[in-house]
């Protein structure tokens, strides 16, 4: 499916569907764009900065090919002009080209690209689901943060694995390259091993941690 939407150029942020993303909207050409996306579908584009890309003809920076559209859920505005906004993910997206709109934003043509779901029938996928989340959980027990392992409901296997990877904080490098993976299972098994290595590096830490500290109460 092809279709026009606002884009978003930001550096160092990657985002994914079915996750959610707070964001700051100050500058006038992104008051604009979040007016515009108000009055419409409520749909804008979030894409990464390419820093190593050229500028187009108009001397805009970089951004790279794939990225993830987010509905506007929330919108909070600001006496002066400002606005908070929490977007969340709908769906992943290549950019054909960059369209002409007359507005201080930029505007891209895009086509959805939805990937390639684990296969069906197989009772692997629920395997790998139970394994990946039995990891998280030892993980967030680790660093006490046992609350992490709540998810949010309704997720499907790619909100799964998208969320996880999210709170677990991957570098905008990896970030992209996650995105742009076709299949899930490639994410699925790139977010397993990322946990396994996590908790390896705190089970060597573990002998240099400080005792913990017991309150005593009178």
């Amino acid at each position: 499916m092809r279709r026009r939407i606002p884009i978003f150029p930001l550096p160092g942020v990657v985002f994914f569907p079915e996750t959610t993303l707070p964001l700051h909207v100050f500058e006038p050409r992104y008051r604009e764009m979040l007016a515009d996306a108000l009055a419409g579908d409520r749909v804008l584009g979030i894409q990464l900065l390419n820093p190593a890309g050229p500028p187009d003809d108009a001397g805009r920076p970089s951004v790279f090919e794939i990225g993830c559209a987010g509905e506007i859920a929330e919108h909070e505005p600001l006496e002066d002009g400002r606005s908070n906004i929490l977007l969340r993910g709908v769906f992943r997206y290549r950019i054909e080209r960059e369209v002409p709109a007359g507005r201080l934003y930029r505007v891209a043509e895009v086509t959805e690209r939805p990937v390639t779901p684990l296969p069906a029938g197989d009772p692997s996928p629920d395997r790998r689901r139970r394994r990946l989340l039995a990891d998280v959980g030892r993980l967030a027990d680790a660093v006490g943060r046992s609350q992490a392992k709540e998810l949010p409901d309704g997720l499907s296997d790619e909100g799964i694995v998208n969320e996880i990877l999210t709170r677990l904080g991957v570098d905008a490098q990896d970030g992209y390259r996650l995105l742009a993976m076709d299949a899930l299972a490639d994410r699925y098994a790139f977010a397993e091993e990322l946990v396994v290595s996590m908790q390896r590096r705190l089970d060597l830490l573990a002998p240099f941690r400080p005792p913990r500290i017991e309150p005593r109460w009178n």
